[in-house]
């Protein structure tokens, strides 16, 4: 069994390209649309080894960035917040490298967490009124910045 970081990055790269996202120290993933920029963000733990998986939407709207940080972006939500539970329990086992997997079955989990819930939901992210919708529909597990909010209610 290998170290396990570059298991879980290759998942992403492998699974970023699909949904064409580009990595950036293969720690974040961008896809920019005119209304919005789409980020999925690899974290790791200041407690070990183990790491998270942040989906994020910065609204071009309030201002361009073409690289926002995570924690900085207008919606946001753990991957595995989206998942049901025995499939999130599995898939935090698959980014927890302490925990005893093989790579192959590391890597598919992660693969197919992080499709589903990841990059398939930043892809439908292509306007703003999309990116509200899928947050609407992910939520409570959603968090969504109250500027994004007033506006969409002004609107």
């Amino acid at each position: 069994m290998s170290d396990g970081r570059e298991i879980i990055v290759q998942a992403l790269v492998e699974t970023a390209s699909r949904y064409g996202f580009r990595g950036v120290r293969a720690t974040n993933f961008y896809r920019e649309w005119p209304e919005t920029v789409c980020l999925l963000n690899l974290q790791k733990s200041s407690w070990g080894p183990q790491f998270y998986l942040n989906a994020a939407i910065w609204l071009t709207r309030f201002g361009a960035e073409r690289r926002p940080k995570e924690y900085n972006c207008h919606v946001r939500w753990r991957v595995n917040s989206q998942m049901e539970d025995e499939q999130s329990k599995a898939f935090t086992q698959a980014l927890n490298l302490e925990h005893p997997l093989s790579d192959d079955h590391r890597l598919s989990l992660i693969k197919e967490g992080v499709g589903a819930y990841g990059f398939r939901l930043l892809a439908r992210c292509d306007s703003e009124e999309a990116a509200l919708r899928v947050a609407d529909e992910c939520e409570p597990q959603v968090m969504v910045a109250l500027a994004a909010r007033r506006q969409e209610k002004a609107d």
